[in-house]
């Protein structure tokens, strides 16, 4: 609830504060008083749209505080836990400051527990808070969204999880109808792209290239295109390091004449045996040498089948244009392709054996879902019939309409709810069947057996002039509902009719003045004589004695109430 709303430099208000109570509080005050600039404050610290328009003339900026009193288990408090705010817990309470400020110009601030957060996590936040209901609020219940919405709310978790069922199989539904529906479309391609596949694989598959192989086929071509400078360079190497005809004198002689000169020394150990160890090691490398060089032969043959090979994958590589290491991978994902694309009979079967399992499976949550809401429906319609009576509307009949419509993300099913005015009349749709006044009566009732299921104690109910188009007996039950209401929750009304402001047990009034510096409007709580001279006022205009009398019967005490 909300404990106390203070207001700087909003409108014709300079600077005002108003301390609230629980049950039902009353705002009343003459038209053109500022009650739009207290309701406008409300709105603000709620994440309400700022209008810098609104700021008083000459004030650089426009200030709204509100304190909240909540449950220390209320939701509400995790989230602002999440953003970061603080809140002090005693007795059970957790209290919360919310302010919004709103300068001349540039963007407004929203704070939250002190902590300055985005207007969407306060309007979030405040959702848990406060619940407004005005004139804008009828209209929008009259659509058959939010009136779908609206009984959703109300089914609570057995709607919500049918719900949530709901939106899986819906969802599924779609995607395999997408699959579907993609294949179709992609028929005459994915033929086309089955074909190329094909003839790739084939072409590979008919070439047959290894990794690598060009260029182990170019190195051993190069050798064997170079046989016989190869044959000269290791014959000359063999015979310069182990000697022959041609050379005369080979590294083998000279290294054996020094291992001969170091023996005679017979103190260089260590020198002498790594010298004989280099004679061993030339003298294998010698022999490596003869041996290659003795193999070394002309092959013609070998060397024609090269050419012929490197041929055949220079043809490959200019045909796919990719090498063919490539061509080896184009292969292997061509043949993985096919294997998807290689039978589209089965394909496509499978895919509407799918689509079909999905229709079902929603078919069925969509039956849980309907069944769940008509049940839900025939709760609110009781409750709301019962209110209508106790608004004036004893004649009238309510009740909601759970139709079979075209499946979307919220059902299938179509929502209306059903009015007739009075006994004989036709069920219609509300926004068509019910007059101003009526239509008034009928979103309380509606509004009201919505919140004695949904919220929680704690929680604050603001009516925006929700009396308008009524009268009489009307307003007066009207104003009875209102304070059943506040039995069990805040409940704050913002109203032009004394028959409603009667049965609040507090009534704050907007008063503006005029003084040299110009108009300012303050926010008051009357008692007393003081209220029965604003209700007086309500009820001729004038502070008169028979509308005191008038005004002292509406609070249930007689005329003596009035002297």
């Amino acid at each position: 609830m909300i404990e106390t709303l203070t207001i700087e430099n909003l409108g014709v208000i300079a600077e005002a504060r108003l301390d609230l109570s629980a049950g039902l509080t009353a705002l009343t005050g003459e038209t053109g008083a500022g009650k739009t600039m207290a309701l406008t404050s409300l709105q603000l610290i709620l994440g309400g749209k700022p209008d810098p328009g609104h700021v008083r003339t000459g004030a650089k900026a426009a200030r709204v505080e509100g304190t909240f009193l909540v449950a220390d288990d209320s939701p509400v408090l995790a989230a602002i836990d999440d953003a970061g705010g603080a809140y002090d817990v005693d007795g059970g309470q957790a209290e919360i400051v919310v302010a919004r400020q709103v300068p001349a110009s540039g963007r407004s601030s929203a704070f939250i527990g002190g902590r300055r957060v985005p207007t969407a996590v306060l309007r979030s936040i405040a959702q848990g808070l406060v619940t407004v209901h005005g004139q804008s609020d009828q209209l929008r219940l009259a659509t058959a969204a939010q009136q779908r919405q609206a009984l959703d709310a109300f089914g609570g978790e057995e709607v919500a999880k049918a719900l949530r069922q709901w939106g899986e199989a819906y969802s599924a539904h779609a995607k395999a109808e997408g699959r579907l529906r993609s294949f179709d479309e992609n028929a005459r391609e994915n033929a086309r792209r089955r074909l190329a596949y094909q003839a790739l694989a084939a072409k590979v598959e008919e070439v047959s290239p290894r990794p690598g192989e060009d260029e182990a086929l170019k190195a051993e071509a190069f050798r064997l295109e170079n046989t016989e400078s190869r044959f000269a360079g290791l014959s000359e190497a063999a015979a310069r390091l182990s000697g022959s005809d041609t050379v005369e004198s080979s590294a083998m002689e000279g290294i054996d004449a020094a291992v001969r000169a170091l023996e005679q020394t017979g103190d260089v150990v260590d020198l002498l045996a790594r010298l004989r160890s280099v004679r061993d090691e030339l003298g294998d490398i010698a022999a490596t040498l003869a041996s290659a060089a003795a193999d070394t032969e002309a092959d013609p043959a070998r060397l024609a089948e090269i050419y012929a090979r490197r041929q055949e994958l220079s043809g490959l590589r200019r045909e796919l244009g990719m090498g063919n290491d490539e061509a080896i991978e184009a292969a292997e994902e061509a043949r993985a392709a096919l294997a998807d694309l290689e039978d589209p009979e089965s394909t496509r079967k499978r895919l509407e054996e799918e689509c079909e399992h999905a229709r079902k499976s929603m078919e069925a949550a969509g039956e849980a879902l309907h069944e769940a809401r008509s049940q839900a429906a025939g709760r609110l319609g009781a409750l709301v019939g019962d209110e209508l009576t106790e608004l004036a509307l004893a004649n009238a009949r309510f009740e909601i309409a759970v139709t079979e419509g075209q499946p979307a993300a919220h059902g299938a099913d179509v929502v209306e709810f059903l009015l007739a005015s009075h006994s004989g009349a036709p069920l219609r749709p509300i926004g068509a069947s019910a007059s101003g006044g009526e239509l008034s009566r009928v979103m309380l009732a509606v509004e009201v057996s919505l919140a004695e299921r949904a919220a929680q104690s704690d929680h604050t109910f603001l009516f925006d002039e929700v009396d308008a188009g009524v009268g009489g007996r009307a307003a007066q039950a009207v104003g009875r509902r209102l304070a059943k209401l506040a039995e069990k929750h805040q409940v704050i009304v913002v109203t032009h009719l004394a028959q409603v402001a009667a049965h609040a047990a507090t009534q704050a009034v907007v008063v503006k003045e005029e003084d040299e510096s110009g108009a300012k409007t303050n926010v008051t709580i009357v008692t007393g004589n003081e209220r029965l001279g604003e209700l007086a006022r309500m009820l001729s205009g004038n502070d008169t004695e028979a509308a005191r009398t008038h005004a002292a019967e509406l609070l249930g005490g007689g005329p003596d109430v009035a002297r």
